[in-house]
Parts: structure tokens; C-alpha cells; sequence
């Protein structure tokens, strides 16, 4: 198959990212309304993880060697245990849209890695413009609050730590898991990736909520949220953004963290009534102004990363 039959796929996958990652920070501030913050992550990360490997087993694939299995634990370390679970404790502090909008320093976090490691990338410089470009769009969403910053509770301060380390971590191990590729299809990676993360997540659930068992009522909302975090969010969008980071170069794969803010902010605006302020109109316009400079600056004329024979395949069956 040559390039031009499927050079769109990976567009077309960044594309389900963005929008799926855009109103999945909306499902997870749902979710934890009556869900324990670490509970929720944990058995959507369990049951998304065993459906995947029981998928890929079923279709005839092999169990992972030893290798393959320490790289899909180390990055589903990384992206789901360290990263994506924070998240489900910062929304019941912090409005998903200004806290989603931290994630857009994740592109830098990545371009910055994968120029420094080994075996370097190139990034032109209007990539790294518009990269500066999204992230002053950022400053500008979130300063309102920065211009009092004494008179934010600590509570606040801690969120953006986490939320500081969460992108750290999403970033370490999306070039973590670009850097060490394996063989295994990508519904065996996610799958594995989930699983450990929930495994992770069994001690810390007992740890923050020992009795949640007897306290847990979840309501008809949290429990739909979950169920859309695990069929939309994590078996769907992930293994659409594992195709696109392996297929597109690092600086328009990681674009999702700039679009994504934007949509969470639209979705809190319509169904948790959120908030929106001019100055966040403004923010998510700068946002979109780096982001489309940094597509423009990747087209595949400019660049054509070169695929694996299996990916293709995946991705039809990841989307239809």
C-alpha cells in the first residue's frame, strides 16, 4: 500500500482525539459527583484494559514477550497511572475547562524531549513558534487567576501541581512509548497499558476511600460517564492517538492538548455551566492560531513519516 491510500488515517484519528479527549474531562468531573476520585479511574482502567487484551487475544494474537510487557507497563505507568488519573482528583477543585487548559503545556514537554533524546527530531522553527504561540494562549486563559495568586486557597496551588506533573508524565511517556516500539497491535498496548494502571490504582483506592464499598452510590449520571470514559475514551481515542504519535511527526500528534482545552471549555459552558469570560474566548483563539501554525508548518509534503505495514489495518478497525 502506498503512502497517499492512507496518509489521511492519522489525520482523521487526531481528529476522534480532539474531540473525544475534549469532553472526556467533562465526563470525569460527572463521574466523580458520586464516584470515589480514584475508584473511577481504577475500574474504568480495569475494565478497558481486559476488554482490549481479551479483543486481541480473540483475533488470534499472541500474549506479549517479556520485553514487550515491561514497555506497556512502564507506559501505562507514565500515561495512565502518573498522568491521566490526576485529572479525576483536580475536577472536584478545579473548573475542567481552566484545568484542562493546563494540559497545552504537554507539546512543549514533548517537542523539548524529543529534540534533546535521542535519536533527535528535527523542529522547524515555525513549528516552535507555533508551539510559543499556543502556550501564550494558555497564559492567557489562566490569568485571571494568576494575578491574584494570594488570594487562591492551597487547595488550588496543589491542583496545578498535579496538574504540572500529570503533563510532565503524559509527555515522558508518550515519547516513552514512541522511542520503544513493539510488535503487539495497538488494542494488546492500550489493553496492557490500562491494566496496569488499574492494578496501580487498587491499593490507592483502599488508601483514600478504605470504605468506599459501603459508602459508593453512584448515581444513573456517573455511571453512563464511566461507561462513555471507558468505550469512547479510553478504547477508542487512545488507540487513535497511539496511531497518530507513531505516524505523524511529535509537534502536530501532540497538538490534542491545545484543541482539547478548547472543547472541554464548550462542553462546561453547556453542561456543567461553567463559566466563559472574554479572556478565555481570546485564550482559545491564540490557542487555535498556534495550533493551526504548527499543522500547516507538518503537512505531509513537509514531512512523511513512514508507518508500519500493520498500523493501516488497525486503524480501520479502531474506527469503523
Amino acid at each position: 500500500m502506498r503512502q497517499s491510500e492512507y496518509s489521511w488515517k492519522p489525520y482523521a484519528a487526531l481528529l476522534a482525539v480532539y474531540l473525544i479527549w475534549g469532553t472526556t474531562s467533562g465526563a470525569i468531573r460527572l463521574g466523580v459527583d458520586s464516584i470515589p476520585s480514584a475508584l473511577l479511574p481504577c475500574v474504568r482502567f480495569l475494565i478497558a484494559g481486559g476488554l482490549l487484551i481479551a479483543f486481541s487475544l480473540l483475533r488470534g494474537e499472541s500474549f506479549p514477550t517479556v520485553r514487550n510487557l515491561k514497555i506497556h507497563a512502564m507506559s501505562g505507568f507514565l500515561l495512565f497511572f502518573a498522568g491521566n488519573s490526576i485529572v479525576c482528583w483536580t475536577v472536584k477543585y478545579v473548573a475542567t475547562g481552566f484545568g484542562s487548559v493546563l494540559v497545552a503545556t504537554t507539546p512543549l514537554w514533548m517537542t523539548l524531549l524529543s529534540a534533546l533524546l535521542p535519536p533527535r527530531e528535527r523542529i522547524s522553527g515555525l513549528s516552535w513558534l507555533g508551539i510559543i504561540i499556543g502556550f501564550l494562549g494558555m497564559v492567557i486563559l489562566l490569568s485571571p487567576h494568576l494575578t491574584h495568586p494570594l488570594q487562591v486557597t492551597a487547595i488550588f496551588w496543589w491542583c496545578m501541581a498535579g496538574l504540572a506533573l500529570m503533563t510532565f508524565c503524559w509527555a515522558v511517556g508518550s515519547i516513552y512509548a514512541r522511542r520503544h516500539p513493539t510488535t503487539d497491535s495497538l488494542f494488546m498496548t492500550v489493553g496492557l497499558q490500562n491494566l496496569t494502571a488499574g492494578l496501580l490504582l487498587i491499593p490507592v483506592c483502599f488508601w483514600t476511600a478504605p470504605d468506599w464499598w459501603g459508602q459508593w452510590q453512584p448515581t444513573t449520571t456517573s455511571v453512563l460517564a464511566l461507561l462513555y470514559l471507558i468505550g469512547f475514551g479510553t478504547m477508542i481515542a487512545t488507540p487513535c492517538y497511539l496511531f497518530a504519535l507513531k505516524n505523524l511527526p511529535v509537534s502536530v500528534s501532540s497538538t490534542f492538548a491545545y484543541v482539547t482545552p478548547v472543547l472541554t471549555v464548550v462542553f462546561g459552558a453547556l453542561f456543567l455551566h461553567e463559566t466563559v469570560t472574554p479572556t478565555m474566548v481570546l485564550g482559545a483563539f491564540v490557542i487555535l492560531c498556534g495550533v493551526a501554525l504548527v499543522q500547516i508548518m507538518n503537512r505531509p509534503w513537509a514531512s512523511k513519516p513512514t508507518p508500519s505495514a500493520l498500523v493501516p489495518n488497525e486503524l480501520e478497525v479502531v474506527t469503523s
